[in-house]
């Protein structure tokens, strides 16, 4: 899959050398920098800071604006908190492997983040194709640059690593007890009322998203965690 990383707005040259580190310690190597402050190739801050990615420094492409990177082969994703009106359906950052998996390789992904003071502006985030966000009630506020590609870039490779393992050892996870444990959590949350009937069509299908990325080890462990809140013994 050919990603790449996008920093639009860049102010500070230590955060382009965190954010160069950041992909050279997961995998990637494609940057591309848009309207980046003009101190940022000649700073001894961005190489100090990107420790092992000079190289990725040495290779970043600038453009003028985000529009220069739209085209027929790229899907831009846009990482905010801020959705809008317009966007209605964001994709989650749990949810984000799976949304890459429906180009099938055919798509350049490019994974767009904002710059240290506002993050992506709103001409910006209507470039983008979609938008990747940060369930509020993990995250209660805007993260760092740095720290939010560090989020981004550890989802992407974390279930690489979980899609990869799946293929090797399909015995590690077993799709029945998955939907088993799903139903189980839906009772639960609907009986306490945590959710209703409403919120079932949008939040139960995330939450099989969620489960179907764990290891069969996992799912029984959370079936044993959830048989304490239904007083149940069913197995």
């Amino acid at each position: 899959m050919n990603v790449e990383v996008v920093v639009v707005d860049l102010k500070y040259p230590m955060n382009i050398g965190s954010v160069a580190r950041t992909m050279s310690c997961m995998g990637f190597s494609k940057l591309s920098l848009v309207r980046p402050c003009k101190a940022w190739n000649s700073s001894m801050d961005a190489v100090k800071y990107s420790l092992f990615g000079k190289d990725i420094l040495d290779s970043a492409k600038v453009f003028d604006d985000l529009n220069e990177l739209k085209n027929k082969n790229s899907i831009l994703l846009g990482f905010s908190r801020r959705i809008g009106r317009r966007r209605s359906c964001p994709v989650m950052l749990t949810e984000l492997w799976d949304f890459m998996q429906k180009f099938g390789g055919k798509k350049n992904i490019k994974l767009v983040f904002g710059g240290e003071s506002a993050g992506l502006s709103t001409d910006d985030l209507r470039l983008c194709d979609h938008i990747v966000t940060i369930d509020k009630a993990i995250v209660n506020n805007s993260l760092s640059l740095p720290s939010a590609v560090v989020a981004g870039l550890y989802e992407v490779r974390r279930m690489q690593a979980v899609s990869k393992k799946s293929k090797e050892n399909p015995k590690d996870t077993d799709s029945g007890e998955a939907g088993t444990l799903l139903e189980r959590v839906r009772d639960l949350l609907l009986n306490s009322g945590f959710i209703d009937n409403k919120d079932e069509k949008r939040v139960v299908p995330r939450l099989g998203g969620i489960l179907k990325r764990l290891t069969l080890g996992e799912v029984r462990l959370i079936h044993s965690i959830t048989k304490i809140f239904k007083g149940d013994d069913r197995k």
